[in-house]
């Protein structure tokens, strides 16, 4: 094995430039996902999303705080995929990963204390929580996690 190669896409070498997110694999996942954070128009390249977050540093936004949820999960979890490949030689596709970064994403804003006003009720409702599923005691996300990672 190349210790040099992307284990990702094979394609270039394995460099934090490359594996956020200008490798085929992890542009993937960030493209299949950043609609959901108000990201779109967003270029898959660290230095961008970067850029972005940087100009809403101070928002207190509901979006921006999303924005920020889904970039973190997407460096964990792309980061977490390089190293099983690495370390354990185990596989999963871009769908799995931008899965379980919607998933994250999804139970951290359940637990979130959040102001009831009507554009957090908009965005809770893009991500299909109601009421029942705020502020529950994260043990959901806790059997998500044990389960997502044995189906490595």
């Amino acid at each position: 094995m190349n210790m040099m190669c992307c284990l990702l896409c094979y394609a270039d070498n394995d460099s934090h430039t490359h594996l956020f997110f200008e490798c085929k694999y992890s542009s993937q996942v960030w493209i299949s996902i950043r609609q959901k954070a108000g990201m779109e128009s967003v270029n898959p390249k660290w230095a961008d999303i970067v850029d972005w977050l940087v100009l809403r540093a101070r928002s207190k936004s509901v979006a921006t705080y999303v924005a920020r949820l889904m970039v973190a999960a997407s460096a964990y979890y792309i980061w977490q995929e390089r190293n099983a490949r690495i370390f354990k030689n185990q596989l999963r596709p871009p769908e799995v990963i931008s899965k379980a970064i919607l998933d994250t994403v999804r139970y951290k804003l359940m637990g979130a204390k959040l102001k009831n006003t009507a554009s957090v009720q908009r965005l809770l409702g893009k991500w299909k929580i109601n009421d029942n599923d705020i502020n529950d005691d994260g043990a959901d996300l806790f059997r998500f996690i044990e389960v997502g990672m044995s189906h490595d």
